[in-house]
């Protein structure tokens, strides 16, 4: 098992820092994308902030000297109130630390929405190929609507239960060069334990609502 990331959290953001790069697939608005990454940070932003998203993180990476080579996420919810987890699978880990709020949640076919994002970041040194870590996303993505599911969240237009909100990240990093497995489905045992470390930390903020 490989030394854990770094977690740092300050007023405005928390940083996650790896020990070595790591692979990454992720929706977040500033180098997501599927690549290589340094590191995870979620920021804080106003509920009407209104900007360029790239020069407006690049700016704020240079002004906090942070390397420009992170993936970054934003946030209109209290950073205070991140939900962090590790499991062990096998001789491997898997951590998510997430962010949510639920105020957006829209159902399929409603695109008007206000600020609410629910943000997540899954990082394991499980040694998956690219489809494998694929496979991951996709079980964190039904984690996620499952959670929601459970919890009766509902589009306030629409009344239907909502599987997420209109801005929802999710950025996967895989600290492990090797190549192995294929597959991280919920009958996997990286994929059960990941969408019980997903879905349980989703679910807590629920009980906070």
């Amino acid at each position: 098992m490989r030394a854990k990331p770094k977690f740092s959290i300050y007023n405005e953001f928390y940083l996650i820092e790896f020990n070595h790069v790591a692979r990454k697939y992720s929706s977040a608005p500033y180098r997501g994308g599927i690549g290589t990454s340094q590191g995870y940070l979620n920021m804080h932003v106003e509920n009407n902030y209104n900007f360029d998203i790239y020069e407006y993180v690049k700016s704020f990476l240079t002004k906090n000297n942070l390397s420009s080579e992170l993936t970054v996420n934003m946030t209109s919810v209290d950073i205070q109130k991140y939900q962090m987890e590790n499991v062990s699978v096998g001789n491997y880990f898997v951590q998510a630390t997430i962010t949510a709020g639920f105020d957006n949640a829209i159902s399929i076919g409603n695109k008007y929405g206000k600020p609410g994002t629910i943000n997540m970041c899954v990082i394991t040194d499980y040694p998956l190929t690219d489809s494998g870590a694929i496979n991951l996303y996709q079980t964190c993505i039904e984690a996620k609507v499952q959670a929601l599911n459970d919890m009766n969240i509902r589009d306030i237009m629409t009344g239907i239960v909502s599987p997420g909100t209109s801005t929802d990240t999710l950025s996967i990093f895989v600290i492990n060069r090797e190549k192995k497995y294929d597959y991280a489905g919920r009958l996997t045992e990286i994929g059960y334990e990941t969408s019980l470390l997903v879905y349980n930390n989703l679910i807590k903020f629920g009980e906070l609502r």
